[in-house]
């Protein structure tokens, strides 16, 4: 083996490494987020989905700096049950509208 080919090796295998990381970001969620009484719901985005209360939402597109999540997508982003901005934190499922804070 040459030694020019030494890094192309090194990069190769970071590469295949790495693809066995799995992201996520944990958020806490609740009406208030002053409230210090107010229990927080526990928000997982892990790559394409979203976990929250023991269920778990597929990622179903994006518009904007809005993405939307449903048990089954239906093809219409917009029509989906959850709607989350994570740059403010906002998450939206029905009329129900929570602040999120990413720990």
């Amino acid at each position: 083996m040459s030694i020019k080919k030494l890094p192309i090796y090194g990069c190769l295998s970071l590469t295949l490494t790495s693809c066995d990381r799995n992201d996520y970001v944990t958020w806490h969620c609740k009406v208030d987020l002053q409230n210090m009484d107010e229990k927080p719901i526990t928000m997982i985005l892990e790559g394409s989905t979203m976990k929250v209360n023991q269920q778990t939402y597929n990622f179903c597109g994006s518009l904007g700096p809005s993405s939307y999540f449903d048990l089954n997508c239906s093809g219409k982003a917009e029509q989906s049950a959850i709607r989350f901005i994570s740059k403010s934190g906002t998450w939206i499922k029905g009329e129900q509208t929570l602040s999120c804070v990413s720990l």
